[in-house]
């Protein structure tokens, strides 16, 4: 199985320092506007494409029935709203791409 690798807030701030010398702190400023932006979309229409890049959707789970898989205990899951990403045709093509 292979480890996932996740990568931080900090990691990119670091990374934006490290390629175009930004103070780390203005970095996050740019960084806290981008996230607020796409959740003010989200919170407004439901869906925020950036072309280019993909589109962001907010999409409604019922509530279900549940199951602890170790102890086998039956649980009610609450409905909730989740986001789910869509890559864009370019995006799709770079991760594809042969280096």
């Amino acid at each position: 199985m292979m480890k996932r690798e996740n990568i931080s807030k900090d990691d990119i701030l670091k990374n934006i320092k490290y390629h175009q010398g930004l103070p780390i702190s203005f970095s996050e400023k740019i960084f806290n506007l981008i996230f607020d932006i796409i959740i003010e979309g989200l919170k407004k229409d439901g869906k925020l494409k950036i072309s280019g890049f993909g589109t962001f959707k907010v999409l409604n789970k019922k509530s279900r029935e549940g199951r602890n898989p170790k102890t086998k205990i039956k649980y009610q899951i609450k409905s909730r709203k989740v986001v789910v990403f869509s890559p864009s045709l370019q995006v799709k093509n770079r991760i594809n791409a042969k280096n």
